[in-house]
């Protein structure tokens, strides 16, 4: 295959499983009687959910994990306050800190969103034999290297 045959090939791949992933994620998330809630108000919600878990869930800190404004985070929050997925809290000693949570409603989605994820993971796991998925595995790691980088570069 040429470099431009692969070229295509990855561009094509790529394209069509984001989509694909992001069509399944909120067929899911419709099934499980979640139709309020978008892929992407569910991704603020999960990482709210992991800034919480770490004891950094400030406004400021879960926007820097998301690499986002506070201005665009506070919008977003906003909007899961008011389905009831997130609650705002203050912090005792700095009135001014804004920390989120999840409230029972944020985490039952996210348990849904962790079983989403699970059946998609085995799926692919069951489909591939022991070398393929050593391989993938490598390949992914290779990937994520390649994307973070690209985050941090700006």
């Amino acid at each position: 295959m040429t470099r431009g045959e692969s070229f295509e090939t990855l561009n094509h791949f790529f394209v069509r499983t984001f989509n694909s992933i992001l069509a399944w994620e909120e067929r899911s998330l419709r099934a499980a009687g979640l139709a309020n809630l978008s892929v992407k108000e569910l991704h603020t919600l999960e990482a709210a959910h992991e800034m919480c878990k770490k004891g950094l869930n400030t406004m400021s800190q879960i926007a820097a994990r998301m690499g986002i404004s506070v201005g665009a985070l506070t919008t977003a929050v906003n909007v899961l306050v008011r389905k009831g997925y997130l609650a705002r809290g203050g912090d005792e000693k700095d009135r001014r800190v804004v920390t989120i949570r999840p409230t029972p409603a944020g985490l039952d989605a996210l348990a849904v969103h962790e079983e989403f994820h699970r059946r998609m993971i085995g799926g692919i796991m069951d489909a591939l034999g022991d070398a393929e998925l050593a391989a993938l595995t490598a390949s992914v790691a290779t990937l994520d290297g390649f994307f973070q980088n690209l985050i941090k570069e700006g």
